[in-house]
């Protein structure tokens, strides 16, 4: 038998096949995105950390997103896009995360974008989770993005991509729920970029 420790502590790696026949399956589905989505926080925040510069902690990210992404599929195939009403809002968060850092298909992110527009429609997940893979589409087939939610490093600032029609962007960011870009934009650079005063 395992122990309660072994089931806590799976290999990072290797995430676990859902079950269709599961009474605890909403459980686990929700456990498992969340889980992914620690993991890929702590390792992309060391990574942004060193200008995108660790190739060690690149290929980590790059193992789990590929297994991850891999487990999702077959979560999509049983169930559908995972919502708020089969795992909850945190891990429905937790999961427009994954497909949006997925180095995966182009095809399999258009399919997530269908089914995210579905789930909004019904109110299942935020308009925002289809503003976000929509700029990662548009970025991925070389146009600007609509809303502005991609940003990049710039002279030591967090600056956003190109973006369609930028003067329209506030209200097009209105539409799906989204803060004006300034304050985006203010909130990204306190989170991920130091300020002067404490920089070393």
């Amino acid at each position: 038998m395992r122990s309660a420790a072994a089931k806590r502590h799976r290999p990072p790696g290797r995430a676990r096949t859902p079950r269709k026949e599961d009474s605890g399956l909403n459980r686990e589905v929700r456990a498992q995105l969340l889980r992914l989505d620690r993991i890929d926080s702590v390792l992309r925040s060391r990574w942004v950390a060193t200008g995108f510069k660790d190739r060690a902690l690149e290929r980590k990210l790059v193992a789990l997103n590929t297994t991850a992404i891999d487990w999702l599929r077959e979560v999509i195939a049983l169930h559908g896009w995972p919502g708020r009403g089969l795992v909850g809002r945190a891990a429905a968060d937790a999961a427009s995360r994954l497909i949006q850092h997925a180095d995966c298909s182009l095809a399999f992110q258009q399919r997530c974008l269908r089914l995210l527009k579905e789930a909004a429609a019904r109110g299942d997940v935020p308009l925002r989770h289809v503003a976000y893979l929509t700029d990662v589409l548009r970025m991925r087939t070389g146009r600007k993005q609509l809303f502005g939610t991609k940003f990049r490093k710039e002279k030591g600032r967090l600056v956003p991509y190109p973006i369609e029609r930028e003067s329209e962007v506030d209200e097009r960011r209105k539409q799906m729920e989204l803060e004006p870009l300034r304050a985006y934009a203010r909130r990204l650079q306190r989170t991920y970029l130091l300020s002067p005063t404490r920089q070393r």
